[in-house]
């Protein structure tokens, strides 16, 4: 297969998909190398395609109706599994994470969070690169955008939160 066929091939692949597909996992399935992935997915955002690279993997921008609020809390790097698996195990998607910084102003970190693997995966990913996590600029102020499929999900969330005193208010 010739090299357009095979990024076609990978746009099919990707919206037949609705969790992120590593550049790994993509260069097995085409035996090919990640490299030759990221240069494919480079050419196909370039052409229009609206596909969003994550730590994860790549997915496609699908356009779907999901209810989104962005939300304030405050905790130290120790509660950060427990704050993100309160979202994820009510059923919301953590997108983002965004916080005020007094040189930069927003700073914003693309998280793509959507249940307790993928939190465990980001923790071990700070972990083995020892990076500090944003909320570290602000003393553990940040703001996570959260999507979910209703706002039931959202408002669960931030009871909980509330509860164990990370919601800022």
């Amino acid at each position: 297969m010739n090299a357009d066929q095979r990024r076609e091939k990978i746009l099919d692949f990707l919206n037949k998909h609705h969790e992120p597909v590593s550049g790994n996992e993509l260069a097995k399935i085409f035996g090919v190398t990640r490299q030759v992935i990221v240069q494919d997915i480079a050419i196909l955002r370039a052409s229009g395609k609206d596909i969003i690279a994550t730590a994860q993997g790549y997915l496609i921008n699908k356009p779907v109706q999901l209810c989104t609020k962005q939300i304030a809390v405050c905790h130290d790097e120790h509660s950060t599994r427990e704050e993100l698996l309160t979202f994820v195990q009510c059923g919301c998607k953590v997108i983002d994470v965004i916080v005020e910084h007094p040189l930069y102003g927003e700073l914003h970190g693309l998280l793509m969070l959507s249940n307790s693997h993928d939190v465990e995966n980001f923790l071990k990913s700070v972990s083995k690169h020892k990076a500090s996590l944003l909320s570290k600029l602000t003393n553990g102020v940040h703001i996570h955008t959260v999507e979910a499929i209703n706002f039931d999900c959202i408002n669960k969330a931030e009871k909980l939160l509330k509860e164990k005193g990370f919601l800022l208010e």
